[in-house]
C-alpha cells in the first residue's frame, strides 16, 4: 500500500532547523525550540499559547483546564477574534451589515476557531519568523462573503515576541472589520498588577450599560472589569506592571485596547477556567474596537500589530 503524499506543511516542517508540528487532543500545534526561546502555535485559530526565551516562563497566561478540541478556542495565549470583536450585535451597523447567516455570529467572529495554512517560514540564529493565511469567500463562509484573505506573523526573538495581523481586501467592495490579537497575560497577583499608559484616555465600560468614562491614574484591578479604551494615535505604548516583572507593550494601527479580567462570580461560569484563576492573569488586547473600526477598501490592507518585551 503506497503512502499519501506529504502536505505542504509537512514538506516545510520537514527542513526546519526549530520547528515541529505535533498533536495534542484534536488539535495540531506548530513547537519551535530555538536556542534562544520556545514557543507554540494552533494551526486553529493561529493561536498561540506560548513564548518564552530560554531560560524563562511563559509569557502569555494559558488556562491549566484548557480543552485541544476542535472548534473551540482554547483559554489563553493570544487568540485573534477577527472579522468582529465581541458580540457582532453590540458591534456598529457596517460591521453587523457583513453578516448574513441565519444562526447567531458567533462571539469574536469565526477566525478563532478555523484551521488556517502555513505560508511562510524564515529561521535565523536570532529570530524564527512564522506566517498563517486564512483565506475567505463565499463558498467558504458563506455567512460573511468578503473576498479577503487574513494573514498573521510572528517574529520571536530572544528578547521580544512582535504579533501582525493583516487583512487583505480581494473583493470589489468596501469591506469594515472590527478586530483583536486577545492577549492573556500572567501575574502572580491581580490585586498588585496594574497597567500604565492610559492615563487620561476614555473607555467605554461594558459593565455600566457602555457608559463613557475617563481614566485617572493607572488602571488598577478591584473587581470585574471590562473595558474598551480609546488612545490618541495609531501607535500606543502601555506597560503591565505586576509584583515580579514589567511587560512594555507597544501596538500599531490600532486606536483602541481592551482591558478585561473576570474576577470572582464571573470566573464560575466561564469554560476552561478555574475558579481562581482570575487572580493570575490579565486580558490585555491590541485591538480595533467599537468606534475603532477599519474600513478597508477593494485591494487595501490594514495591518494590526503589537510586540511585547519584558522588563524584569
Amino acid at each position: 500500500m503506497s503512502s499519501s503524499k506529504p502536505t505542504p506543511l509537512q514538506h516545510t516542517l520537514e527542513r526546519s532547523a526549530f520547528c515541529r508540528l505535533i498533536q495534542r487532543g484534536e488539535l495540531d500545534v506548530v513547537v519551535i525550540t530555538h536556542p534562544a526561546f520556545r514557543a507554540e502555535v494552533l494551526l486553529q485559530g493561529a493561536q498561540m499559547i506560548a513564548f518564552a526565551p530560554t531560560g524563562e516562563s511563559n509569557w502569555l497566561w494559558l488556562s491549566d483546564t484548557v480543552e485541544y478540541k476542535k472548534g473551540i478556542s482554547l483559554r489563553g495565549g493570544i487568540p485573534i477574534c477577527w472579522p468582529w470583536f465581541g458580540n457582532a450585535c453590540k458591534n456598529p451597523p457596517e460591521i453587523q451589515a457583513h453578516y448574513c447567516g441565519n444562526q447567531p455570529a458567533p462571539a469574536h467572529g469565526f477566525a478563532r476557531t478555523q484551521i488556517w495554512q502555513l505560508t511562510d517560514l524564515y529561521e535565523a540564529t536570532d529570530r524564527v519568523e512564522l506566517c498563517m493565511a486564512l483565506g475567505t469567500t463565499r463558498s467558504r463562509q458563506p455567512s460573511w462573503p468578503a473576498e479577503t484573505e487574513v494573514i498573521a506573523r510572528w517574529v520571536m526573538r530572544k528578547d521580544s515576541l512582535t504579533v501582525q495581523l493583516t487583512t487583505h481586501n480581494h473583493g470589489q467592495s468596501a469591506i469594515a472589520v472590527t478586530q483583536a490579537l486577545h492577549t492573556y497575560l500572567p501575574t502572580p497577583d491581580i490585586h498588585q498588577t496594574r497597567l500604565a499608559g492610559l492615563h487620561h484616555h476614555s473607555y467605554l465600560d461594558t459593565l455600566d450599560n457602555w457608559r463613557r468614562k475617563s481614566q485617572s491614574g493607572d488602571v488598577h484591578f478591584y473587581s470585574e472589569t471590562d473595558r474598551i479604551y480609546y488612545t490618541d494615535s495609531n501607535a500606543h505604548h502601555l506597560t503591565l506592571i505586576t509584583p515580579d516583572q514589567r511587560t512594555l507593550i507597544n501596538a500599531s494601527g490600532s486606536k483602541s485596547c481592551i482591558v478585561w479580567n473576570p474576577w470572582i462570580e464571573k470566573s464560575r461560569h466561564l469554560g476552561q477556567f478555574e475558579d481562581t484563576a482570575w487572580q493570575r492573569m490579565t486580558c490585555v488586547e491590541t485591538a480595533n474596537a467599537a468606534d475603532d473600526w477599519i474600513n478597508i477598501e477593494p485591494g487595501n490592507t490594514h495591518t494590526l500589530s503589537v510586540t511585547f518585551h519584558q522588563d524584569r
